[in-house]
């Protein structure tokens, strides 16, 4: 995945848990790279791993791990 920053337009991939709202575009507002084994525990991902916060046009926002999310070109 290309490298994603804060006010990147992003889509939720059509795979992700329907909690997730597959298909739909959203925005980068906040990033978390995922460093210790608590932060990994807590967003359930692996240590390596990278969580955005995305907020949808509606004005929801969800916290989303990088494997369910991919970049809209510009």
């Amino acid at each position: 995945m290309p490298n994603l920053k804060w006010g990147d337009g992003v889509r939720v991939k059509a795979g992700a848990p329907p909690t997730m709202r597959p298909g739909a575009f959203a925005e980068i507002c906040a990033i978390t790279e995922i460093e210790n084994g608590a932060q990994a525990k807590h967003y359930d991902v692996r240590v390596g791993s990278t969580v955005y916060l995305i907020e949808f046009g509606d004005g929801t926002s969800l916290e989303i791990p990088d494997a369910w999310i991919e970049a809209v070109p510009a």
